[in-house]
């Protein structure tokens, strides 16, 4: 008994549909669009870390001279501790966080700091304010006064503007705000 039976074996179209290929851009897209997102994610995360840098900078200049502006030879006079400011003092009155700001921007390695955000000079600033968008990339340098004894918090921060007195060894903290315009936090530390 012989049968014969028929193998037709039908073939399916193999090629690609329209909607293959509206798929496969699509994912093309996709994979174009994540790569430049992590493009200029990264681009703005150098920036961060250039600003964080230049706090970094700030802190281990602070931190060196303000173990040495109470002796007698001090290679930073403007900034030398003991120094008394008169009663209306000005910003540039010797004794001054201002006096010390002017010769550290003009005679330091520090005044050669650019602000990666708006390739300027990084500025001082009150506080990061995530609603100033002119923020990014600034300086927060605030003393921190100790409180007394027993108190809930060790210290009250206040932003260090010009005319304060720097006759006394002080704590500061050093921030700087980040592209959001929130503080990150870079040190405390002794000057």
């Amino acid at each position: 008994m012989a049968s014969s039976t028929d193998h037709t074996s039908e073939h399916q179209h193999l090629g690609t549909t329209t909607a293959d290929k509206l798929f496969i851009a699509f994912l093309v897209l996709v994979v174009a669009a994540v790569t430049l997102l992590g493009v200029v994610n990264y681009k703005e995360a150098i920036k961060v870390e250039t600003s964080k840098s230049n706090g970094e900078a700030w802190v281990a200049w602070l931190t060196e001279t303000g173990a040495t502006r109470f002796e007698a030879d001090t290679q930073h006079p403007a900034c030398k501790g003991g120094v008394k400011p008169a009663a209306d003092a000005k910003a540039g009155t010797p004794g001054t966080w201002g006096a010390c700001l002017t010769h550290i921007l003009e005679t330091t390695e520090l005044k050669d700091q650019i602000n990666p955000f708006f390739n300027v000079a990084p500025h001082f600033v009150a506080a990061c304010d995530p609603k100033d968008r002119t923020l990014m990339g600034a300086i927060l340098l605030e003393d921190l006064m100790p409180t007394p004894p027993g108190s809930a918090t060790p210290f009250v921060a206040s932003q260090l503007v010009e005319t304060d007195a720097i006759d006394y060894k002080m704590q500061l903290r050093l921030s700087v705000c980040d592209k959001g315009g929130y503080a990150i936090k870079v040190a405390e530390f002794e000057f």
